[in-house]
């Protein structure tokens, strides 16, 4: 089909919108007719392919069109299907400025518009016909222009949710919780809102209800407990605070459901957010406080018969779950180091952490081994395991680095990778069986020195030196097997080459100390890695310095000689395709390095020409 019109959406104009715009331009008589010249039927959600179809036949990109339709499982709360009408509200003022649909109008908890401050009109002015999804914005059926309805001010409730929905910036939005002022709204907050009004509708915040409606609420009375949720968390923490305090005062028993009611249980089960960690904080601190019932010092445990479903834990139950001791658990959490709730009343202190922190805390756990278990892992001795450490195998991990309640000192990953790298180079040859040796083997009992010992480890690291053999019995590194000769005569060369430290480097070629670490980090430089007085120490062989100054030349030394700027002399060579090594975006950055082949390469092309010219 060939658009007499062709039209591209406005930023923030729903899908819908859009298809009644170009319909309306193409002189169909509605969006379904349109849809059913190209094939398609109108719906509320499109599928992959319908939506690929409408990208070749409009000329917008499949993921322009996606982004404006409304989906049954959206990551963001303004675009959730079960939550859109099939009837349009507008904007009378955006309608006069713009006649085009803007997203979220057809949203059951969307009732006004954040940038004028009045509702939104679904029913013509004069008529009172409803505005449906086929119907012209502009004029309704009547002859009455929509821009000409009456604008009706909005309530700050209303301002409020709307402006959350569609994340602008609107001064009632921040009379809301502190992390719903900014950003997106959590994609169940919605489901969140209405399940507040639902148990706290208007005036009713006295006593719960004996019986809630059940069932799926139509898109009008979504939008009636969506604001009656917002009320409620408006001016916050007063509201809420009230509404609690009220409902708590009201009724008498030990039993917290049928004082509160039952939403609370689902606000920790199923609305896990740390959005709605200010909802969860306020109602423990309501319940550590003033609630009278039977809670038997037991505040997080909101459902105490079923430890699996519960979302808040003690840290007993914590203690348990993640393998160490409570009173660790505790400290961690009045002291800070991990988030929780702490307590005091009387001479008691109870403290609570809520669930994801647990399982965060057991993962971290998970990726971490101590000395002894990646000594385990490696299949090493303690002694051999030292000297892997001091050849810079593995690097430890402070305690500032590490998550909190971690005690290993090395990323499990790493220990499985050193494993699998080392057991992957391996490269199989006939070797004599008195020549094969372990990484026990490489000591003093044949011929090798100590000082001679690390160098050789961190040649096995390089893959340098690879095994020959893999006792595929032997767990770990304990199954490799090198040659003898292989590594006697990197004994010999190693002994015989000079090493240098940075400072000698800096002192003789003039480079900062830090660039020369960040070539060694970069892997350009060669270097060996040594523990010296609790610390690494790098020492470069002479022949690793001769081969970087051979392949690589410093930016700045260029430009030094040169008489220009680096950032100047990078741009020159930009267009012979010269570009630095190991960085990455934009700009110029200290310590940069241009191969000498690629100048070579650029000075050969330059020659050219000029000889063509």
């Amino acid at each position: 089909m060939t658009l007499l019109v062709s039209l591209q959406p406005y930023s923030d104009e729903s899908l819908s919108g859009f298809l009644r715009r170009v319909s309306e331009r193409n002189f169909a008589p509605s969006v379904g007719a349109f849809l059913k010249c190209i094939g398609l039927k109108s719906r509320l959600t499109y599928s992959e392919s319908e939506l690929a179809r409408l990208s070749s036949e409009l000329g917008v990109g499949v993921a322009e069109l996606t982004r404006r339709q409304v989906q049954q499982e959206s990551i963001a709360a303004l675009l959730q299907a079960k939550h859109h009408g099939r009837n349009v509200k507008i904007c009378p003022l955006c309608i006069a400025q713009a006649p085009y649909e803007r997203i979220g109008w057809t949203h059951g908890a969307i009732t006004a518009c954040p940038h004028h401050e009045v509702r939104l009109v679904s029913h013509c002015g004069a008529c009172n016909h409803p505005i449906g999804r086929d119907s012209s914005l502009e004029i309704c059926r009547c002859g009455s222009a929509h821009a000409q309805a009456p604008a009706i001010a909005a309530s700050r409730g209303e301002l409020a949710l709307s402006a959350l929905l569609l994340d602008v910036d609107h001064v009632a939005r921040h009379s809301l919780p502190l992390a719903w002022q900014r950003g997106l709204a959590p994609v169940d907050i919605v489901d969140l809102l209405s399940l507040l009004g639902r148990h706290f509708p208007g005036d009713a915040a006295l006593a719960p209800q004996s019986k809630i409606p059940s069932g799926k609420p139509t898109i009008d009375v979504l939008g009636a407990r969506t604001l009656s949720g917002i009320e409620l968390m408006m001016d916050w923490p007063n509201r809420f605070d009230n509404a609690l305090a009220m409902r708590l005062k009201s009724t008498e028993g030990p039993g917290l459901a049928k004082r509160l009611g039952v939403w609370y249980r689902e606000l920790h089960q199923r609305y896990l957010n740390t959005a709605y960690d200010c909802l969860r904080n306020a109602l423990v601190q309501h319940l550590s406080e003033g609630f009278d019932g039977h809670l038997n010092l037991r505040i997080s445990t909101l459902d105490p018969q079923h430890l699996q479903g519960k979302c808040w834990l003690t840290s007993e139950e914590a203690g348990r779950l993640i393998g160490m001791g409570s009173e660790l658990v505790r400290t961690a959490v009045i002291t800070g180091e991990i988030e929780g709730k702490h307590t005091v009343r009387g001479q008691n202190r109870f403290v609570s952490i809520h669930r994801n922190v647990v399982e965060q805390v057991r993962r971290d756990r998970q990726q971490y081994f101590d000395a002894t278990t990646t000594r385990k892992q490696l299949g090493v001795s303690k002694v051999v395991f030292e000297r892997l450490m001091q050849a810079g195998a593995l690097r430890k991990r402070t305690k500032s680095e590490r998550p909190p309640l971690v005690a290993g000192e090395f990323f499990a990953e790493e220990v499985l990778a050193l494993v699998a790298r080392l057991a992957g180079s391996l490269d199989v040859r006939d070797v004599p069986s008195e020549r094969l040796v372990g990484l026990h083997d490489i000591s003093g009992r044949r011929g090798i020195s100590t000082d001679s010992i690390c160098n050789v480890l961190h040649r096995i690291l390089a893959s340098e030196i690879r095994p020959v053999l893999i006792v595929t019995s032997l767990h770990g590194l304990a199954g490799l097997r090198f040659d003898l000769q292989d590594i006697t005569n990197n004994v010999i060369d190693t002994e015989r080459e000079p090493m240098l430290l940075v400072t000698d480097i800096v002192r003789l070629r003039g480079w900062k100390h830090e660039n020369i670490l960040q070539w060694i980090k970069q892997g350009v430089l060669g270097a060996v890695t040594q523990i010296h007085a609790g610390r690494p120490q790098h020492r470069i062989p002479l022949s690793a310095l001769l081969d970087f100054m051979s392949n690589y030349a410093v930016l700045a030394d260029l430009a030094s000689r040169s008489g220009s700027k680096s950032n100047h002399l990078l741009l020159s060579l930009k267009p012979a395709k010269v570009a630095p090594v190991g960085v990455a975006g934009c700009g110029v950055k200290r310590g940069v390095l241009v191969r000498i082949d690629d100048l070579l390469r650029a000075a050969q092309l330059n020659k050219r020409q000029q000889a063509s010219s």
